[in-house]
């Protein structure tokens, strides 16, 4: 079987299971977040033990679960909750890695407490904030400005499929933005956009990538977010469009200082979960901040 033939077949079995995940939301699409976040996680501290680094894996696990519990609890009971405990869980954590790498005595502290923290605050807390956007519109989440047209007794069904479907907007804004890019840089892509780190993409790839996920965050909005306005989904498609590819160079630049081709093999066909998910990364982050702005502000 062709590697081309199994990444198909996986595609067809994994996106029905993750537009499944996505609807029931709650307590399964935390789970599978969480489970993307540790996964990854575990995929960075894979990547740095080739450049002899040793991080706090155990610790970093932990803090992934801490924070992706406060997106969480934030979204299904209180978002002042979640300001208590998203800091608080990072001053700890920095603390236990500080004390825990001082005990331990191993080569390299400074990388090693650096690369483990880093490694929470930039893949752990980077997917984990897709349960943020996931229940975005739960409970008290964001001012009831936004629900000001529709009854309360129709708030929390409203809210519920208002998450899951910007959760998919996400998705297929980075989708979008990928395929088409791929498409117009083996069509017409003639100048190279960051060859030192991936020279197979290029700056007219990049530009059709960045205007088709705009107008596809446009036309989702329109029919399946309300809530949005289409200058202000224009603007959020625009940044996925910008933020998505910087998000597959950066791993790009992690796994070739790693040496390695992908960062694992646990998806047949299409390498790691950080592989997969690399573009969801930076994405995930800046949707949830604009969309809370935004709708804070309303």
């Amino acid at each position: 079987m062709s590697n081309t033939t199994l990444r198909v077949i996986v595609s067809l079995i994994a996106a029905p299971l993750i537009v499944g995940l996505t609807l029931l939301g709650s307590w399964w699409f935390a789970a599978f977040a969480l489970a993307l976040a540790v996964l990854a996680l575990r995929e960075y501290y894979n990547l740095a033990l080739h450049t002899d680094a040793m991080p706090l894996a155990a610790m970093g696990y932990i803090g992934t679960v801490a924070i992706a519990s406060s997106f969480f609890l934030g979204g299904l009971a209180n978002p002042r909750l979640q300001s208590i405990l998203f800091p608080s869980i990072f001053l700890i954590l920095t603390l236990a890695i500080l004390i825990v790498e001082l005990l331990r005595n191993k080569a390299h502290p400074l990388r090693n407490s650096a690369i483990t923290g880093f490694g929470v605050m930039y893949v752990g807390t980077f997917l984990a904030s897709l349960i943020g956007l996931r229940e975005m519109f739960s409970a008290d989440a964001l001012s009831l400005s936004v629900f000001e047209n529709i009854v309360v007794a129709e708030r929390a069904a409203v809210g519920d499929r208002w998450g899951a479907w910007l959760v998919f907007a996400t998705f297929i804004g980075i989708w979008t933005c990928d395929s088409m890019a791929f498409f117009a840089g083996k069509a017409f892509g003639k100048h190279k956009l960051f060859e030192r780190v991936s020279p197979n993409k290029s700056w007219e790839g990049a530009v059709v990538g960045f205007l088709s996920s705009s107008a596809a965050f446009v036309a989702l909005a329109y029919y399946l977010l309300p809530f949005l306005p289409l200058l202000h989904a224009g603007i959020i498609g625009g940044l996925v469009g910008i933020i998505g590819p910087f998000g597959d160079l950066v791993e790009s630049l992690f796994k070739r200082d790693a040496g390695v081709k992908d960062s694992s093999n646990i998806i047949p066909g299409h390498g790691g979960v950080y592989d997969r998910f690399d573009a969801a990364m930076f994405v995930a982050p800046v949707v949830y901040v604009y969309v809370k702005i935004f709708l804070a502000l309303s």
